[in-house]
């Protein structure tokens, strides 16, 4: 019920794309979709079965954790870091996981923080960013619940901060790039213990627009394709998501992955050829009036389904151009007709 009313609320202030977003970031909070990108990302977790991941993430060894609706998703952390003066930021996601290997009684032994940034076009480096993100969550570590205490620096945990880009140039699609700090000996040779000095780690991810369906070898890369760029029925993905990647589909992540797909016809980045443009729900060109309906159609059941309110309510969020209504109404009514035969 929370997950829907904090739609609800984003679609209220008439930014579809801010509701997009948050349907990213709840996917993406998902222990198993979470598991997937862990797997790949995680130099910690690259011998561990992916099945046996979720385990790790907010261990709690008082618990015994199965994946349900209750479970699935992660609880997180505080995303709003206000350790520097004036320099406040907010993470999409940021949660702790144990490490393998580590004492049964261990609860974290890793921050990692997952950002859904949805174009490479920015005015900075997205790299610049995420190096400043780890750099962040290091320092705020000092006298914080969970961090190190004093000059307790043996204590300061390792963190990650993982970048998924959705839309890039075509040079960038399909690059997944780790960055870490390494040891150079510069003269005396003299290895210092690794867990020393291995303290962040930042991944860039940069998911292909399309994959080849019988290609198995970017198993993590394909799967946030079919989630966040393949155009396809919800139920689809779905499917894909059990068969291909062995994600067992709770009502939690089916909701949200049929959520994306209603609001996904409209906000894509691709030129919005397909969508809405500031809550305004255009078609692909000028004057294409049945594509226009079409569309409005595809969105105000979307939202409907999504935030429980009526037609008119939800044509009002959208902006839907007034001249088009009755013909919208009028096919839902249809639609809803043929539903109850």
């Amino acid at each position: 019920m929370g997950s829907k009313l904090e739609i609800a609320d984003a679609i209220e202030t008439n930014d579809l794309n801010k509701a997009y977003d948050e349907y990213c970031k709840k996917i993406l909070s998902n222990k198993q979709i979470l598991a997937r990108i862990m797997k790949e990302c995680v130099w910690e977790y690259r011998d561990i079965p992916v099945e046996e991941i979720p385990s790790y993430i907010e261990h709690d060894p008082q618990l015994d954790v199965s994946v349900d609706d209750e479970t699935d998703k992660i609880q997180g952390r505080n995303v709003e870091d206000q350790s520097v003066h004036g320099a406040e930021i907010k993470y999409d996601i940021l949660f702790d996981a144990k490490l393998p290997n580590s004492e049964e009684n261990e609860r974290i032994g890793l921050f990692i923080n997952i950002e859904a940034q949805n174009s490479s076009n920015t005015p900075y480096p997205i790299l610049s960013r995420a190096v400043y993100y780890c750099s962040r969550l290091l320092a705020k570590q000092k006298n914080m619940q969970g961090g190190f205490q004093n000059s307790e620096f043996q204590n300061l945990k390792k963190v990650y901060s993982i970048w998924i880009v959705m839309n890039s140039s075509k040079a960038m699609e399909g690059v997944l790039n780790k960055y870490t700090i390494t040891e150079e000996c510069l003269e005396t040779k003299y290895h210092f213990p690794k867990e020393d000095y291995d303290k962040l780690s930042v991944v860039m991810i940069y998911p292909k627009r399309e994959y080849d369906s019988k290609d198995d070898k970017n198993g993590m890369m394909k799967m946030l394709n079919l989630l966040f760029k393949a155009k396809m029925p919800a139920e689809d993905k779905k499917y894909q998501l059990s068969q291909n990647y062995g994600i067992m589909m709770t009502r939690a992540i089916g909701r949200e992955v049929d959520g994306m797909c209603d609001l996904s016809r409209g906000v894509r980045e691709e030129g919005l050829a397909e969508g809405l443009a500031k809550g305004r729900i255009e078609g692909r060109a000028e004057g294409r009036t049945e594509g226009k309906i079409q569309m409005a159609i595809d969105m105000t059941l979307g939202l409907m389904r999504t935030t429980h309110k009526s037609m008119d309510e939800v044509m009002d969020m959208a902006n839907v151009d007034k001249s088009i209504r009755p013909e919208v109404e009028k096919a839902i009514k249809a639609m809803s007709q043929s539903n109850l035969q």
